[in-house]
């Protein structure tokens, strides 16, 4: 019988040890889990912010082949028009 006590007691005693390893294994893997999670989401939201700038380049690059974009260049830049376009400049006096 008192061997039997021992038996059980060495039983539980394993069981107890064997259980508090899980919990504390179980415990370290769910905080791992959860900042992998937040450094997913900080990646997604910089994955999605790259595909916006790419987008956004894109159809910068698109426009900049048009003619309109070369045309808006020429005015901007170097003050160009065509032959039949007048040029109006806002006065710069103000002495009025």
């Amino acid at each position: 019988m008192k061997k039997r006590k021992i038996k059980l007691r060495f039983k539980f005693l394993i069981l107890a040890v064997f259980l508090a390893y899980a919990g504390f294994t179980i415990f370290g893997q769910q905080a791992k889990i959860d900042e992998l999670k937040s450094a997913q989401e900080g990646l997604t939201i910089s994955v999605e912010q790259a595909q916006t700038e790419l987008d956004r380049l894109e159809h910068k690059s698109q426009f900049m082949n048009t003619n309109e974009y070369v045309e808006n260049t020429a005015r901007e830049r170097f003050g160009l028009a065509y032959e039949d376009e007048l040029i109006l400049q806002p006065n710069d006096d103000t002495d009025e």
